[in-house]
């Protein structure tokens, strides 16, 4: 009983029900801006309250019968002081945003149409994951 509550559990966000697009043909649902707080401001990122309307860097979670889900592009380089807005498209799992670096501000665990952006505010290599589906992986390059 046990066991099978914990695997549960594990497999809460994953499912193999196909694929919900590819990075050319994923639809973007995204709502206006949601809700982020963040405890400490003096971190090397600071979470954006509401995502901009336009930004000029996006990574798009997608499903992907394959890996569960991915990154795409799973690797950028950006300027110090860019905003990289990560949209949530898979219809089928949830995911998050966390950081290799443990004293940065992590994404929290959501589905199709949110939205979360961060603006990068030092030069440094930024490695991020999804807890749900550690195969999807991804990095932020911050140039000064």
């Amino acid at each position: 009983m046990v066991v099978g509550l914990v695997l549960g559990s594990l497999l809460a966000g994953c499912s193999f029900f196909g694929d919900a697009g590819t990075p050319g043909t994923a639809h973007i649902q995204a709502q206006p801006g949601n809700q982020v707080t963040q405890p400490d401001a003096n971190l090397k990122i600071k979470a954006i309250p509401v995502p901009p309307k336009n930004p000029e860097y996006r990574v798009i979670i997608y499903h992907n019968v394959n890996t569960v889900g991915s990154f795409v592009p799973d690797q950028m380089t950006v300027p110090v002081g860019a905003v990289v807005e990560w949209i949530w498209t898979d219809q089928y799992d949830q995911h998050n945003v966390w950081w290799i670096d443990q004293e940065l501000i992590n994404s929290p665990t959501k589905g199709a149409g949110y939205r979360w952006a961060v603006q990068f505010l030092t030069p440094g290599t930024y490695d991020y994951y999804c807890t749900l589906h550690p195969g999807m992986q991804g990095t932020v390059i911050v140039k000064g």
